[in-house]
């Protein structure tokens, strides 16, 4: 594993400076919480209750989807974007769902779990950089995720504060006006490719690529990041090696 993630750093950028960052800033569903399989969890006994069988892959598809184009329209709380995407699979699947099952996933919002990884990973890279979020979500939301990673950031940027959802340039923006750094000390770690790795490239700003679900390898290089990790763990370990080398 270790010469795998090795590889794949230098395939990317085999000279990145990780002295110059001051501020380390996270994507959270996706990248520290295990927001894939979370969703399958609850929403699986939800449409099985309406005798329906679907493979977890094409659950989660209906899910991106979904989440993808409810958040293309004008703002609205990330609580009714997760009504509205429980809306939009039960008509995928010719389902009138019952009230309660259109809000299950801001019910158990407090049940999706961080990968295993994320704590540790976080309190170690907190020894030697500033840690930041810059999610797309609520700020009541984050909350009760931030209290199961039991990590203190120092700066949380939210869509709720921006009035804007990721990819909008709008969040990056703000969030580079709180951090009050230069571009250039900043490294955004995100497992999103549309969400995070392709405005942050139009921003200038260095990337990894956390490719927590194991996607394919990208051809279109406005998707290519600066770093691609498996996980956080990876990271840790590369960044540790040129610190200390």
């Amino acid at each position: 594993m270790q010469l795998c993630v090795i590889a794949l750093y230098l395939k990317y950028t085999p000279n990145m400076d990780f002295t110059k960052f001051k501020i380390l800033s996270f994507d959270c569903y996706g990248t520290l919480v295990d927001w894939k399989k979370s969703i399958i969890e609850i929403v699986q006994p939800v449409i099985r209750d309406y005798h329906i069988k679907l493979p977890d892959e094409e659950l989660f598809r209906l899910f991106l989807e979904a989440d993808r184009k409810s958040i293309q329209t004008d703002y609205v709380p990330y609580k009714d974007v997760l009504t509205n995407v429980m809306i939009d699979i039960g008509n995928q699947l010719n389902l009138n769902l019952y009230p309660s099952d259109k809000t299950c996933l801001v019910d158990r919002f407090g049940d999706w779990s961080p990968f295993p990884d994320s704590a540790d990973a976080l309190l170690e890279l907190m020894k030697f950089y500033k840690l930041a979020i810059i999610s797309n979500v609520d700020d009541e939301m984050f909350a009760l995720t931030k209290r199961c990673i039991g990590i203190q950031f120092e700066h949380i940027i939210t869509a709720k504060q921006v009035g804007s959802y990721k990819p909008s340039l709008n969040n990056f923006n703000m969030a580079l006006e709180k951090f009050a750094v230069q571009t250039d000390e900043i490294l955004h770690i995100a497992q999103s490719i549309h969400h995070d790795i392709i405005p942050t490239n139009k921003l200038g700003w260095s990337n990894v690529w956390v490719n927590r679900y194991q996607e394919p390898e990208r051809t279109n290089p406005d998707e290519f990041p600066d770093l691609e990790v498996p996980d956080l763990k990876s990271l840790v370990k590369i960044i540790k090696m040129e610190l200390s080398g």
